[in-house]
């Protein structure tokens, strides 16, 4: 009975070891936008806010319509007219920091003018929207970019 427990409890924790440690499923976001055919634009173009903000912003659909009357061949038509009516693109969120990290886009890309891709990595020059994260956010990452920069490594400094 002892070694079919143990048989048990090691397969379970087997299974889940699988499912913490596989990668999610990327994301489908709403329309394929192509960030290298915008490289000549500063990020802060269409992620409003990434130089004097806390949030750089997901970007609106009256931003795209500045420059786009009619849709880019990669976005969908029905996505398109639903941006020209004034709604929302429904973009998906691929980064996300936990709730008690502290993160300023104005103090790092802004202040400190650190470049997007330290921390999104080469999503600039994709030819699709990122569906997942292009690198792992994790605090031996920060810690590791803080200690490069001579930023403040104080534990207050960045957690709540």
């Amino acid at each position: 009975m002892g070694r079919l427990l143990r048989v048990a409890a090691l397969t379970l924790g087997t299974a889940a070891a699988w499912v913490l440690l596989l990668p999610r499923p990327a994301l489908q976001q709403p329309i394929a936008f192509n960030h290298a055919r915008h490289a000549g634009m500063g990020c802060d173009v269409c992620h409003r806010g990434a130089l004097e903000q806390a949030r750089a912003g997901i970007p609106a659909a009256a931003v795209c319509l500045k420059c786009h009357a009619t849709a880019p061949r990669a976005a969908a038509a029905v996505k398109w007219d639903e941006a020209g009516r004034d709604q929302p693109i429904a973009w998906l969120r691929v980064s996300h920091l936990p709730e008690h990290v502290m993160f300023s886009h104005r103090r790092h890309a802004g202040l400190a003018r650190l470049e997007c891709a330290s921390c999104h990595a080469d999503v600039g020059t994709s030819a699709g929207p990122p569906g997942r994260p292009p690198m792992r956010l994790d605090m031996n990452a920060c810690l590791a970019c803080h200690k490069r920069e001579g930023a403040s490594q104080d534990c207050a400094a960045c957690h709540r």
